[in-house]
């Protein structure tokens, strides 16, 4: 029952934003395109709360205030597709994702998140990576906040994988903070409930900011591994407190 429920839900916002898109292409191409931007943001904020809150989940949210002024990359651990929807939900700035290409299939999720400033990136595709990391790094200077996940695809398990060393090029060509970004819980709405939706128990936790003078001079294994650190310690705090594993 929870299941259909979320599907009209999720259905009946997902519409609304097919309504949207018209408003969105005439900004577009009457020049107002930070308008347009805006607006397409404040849609992605709505919708990744309603979708999320249809699932029946209690979300709870710590360290938002270590989320410094201006654009910054988000760097956070995959467990769930639920996890784009939590991070445009709860997360207090605008965002946009570097995301796998395979989700640009999905009919009018595609459309919009191209105008929130979504960019999906070809994993097998090296040169394609790397321009998509050079147009994502010159999003971020123009203001626009990016989430990547280092991963570089859900957990099967849960368990966290190595971060991938390429993910730090975004943040460190921008020459903006990191934003290490916690996720727990969200895999038991979905993956871990028998792929049916049921309401879980989520956490996100921030972590202090990595700021470019403490990571330009270091190569982006090394910062890879200091950022996937913080994490896992945010991890290690949301099981102390919480309970969720």
């Amino acid at each position: 029952m929870r299941t259909l429920y979320w599907i009209i839900i999720a259905f009946l916002a997902t519409l609304l934003g097919a309504f949207c898109l018209p408003v969105f292409w005439f900004l577009n191409i009457t020049g107002r395109k930070s308008q347009r931007q805006k607006l397409a943001s404040r849609y992605a904020h709505w919708w990744g709360r309603t979708v999320l809150v249809a699932t029946g989940s209690k979300v709870t949210v710590k360290g938002i205030k270590h989320i410094p002024p201006g654009p910054v990359v988000f760097m956070a651990n995959h467990l769930s597709i639920f996890d784009t929807m939590l991070l445009l939900g709860y997360i207090d700035k605008s965002v946009a994702f570097v995301a796998k290409k395979e989700l640009a299939r999905v009919p009018v999720v595609n459309s919009l998140m191209r105008h929130v400033g979504c960019l999906y990136l070809d994993r097998q595709d090296i040169r394609q990576a790397v321009e998509i990391i050079n147009l994502a790094a010159e999003q971020v200077r123009k203001g626009l906040s990016m989430v990547i996940f280092p991963e570089g695809t859900r957990s099967q398990t849960g368990e966290m994988a190595e971060f991938k060393s390429g993910s730090m090029k975004l943040a460190m060509k921008a020459h903006v903070p990191i934003v290490p970004v916690r996720i727990q819980g969200t895999r038991n709405i979905y993956e871990g409930n028998g792929y049916r939706i049921g309401p879980a128990q989520i956490s996100l936790l921030v972590s202090p900011p990595i700021m470019p003078g403490d990571y330009e001079e270091m190569g982006t294994s090394r910062v890879a591994k200091m950022v996937r650190e913080m994490v896992e310690e945010g991890w290690q705090q949301i099981a102390l407190e919480t309970g969720i594993d």
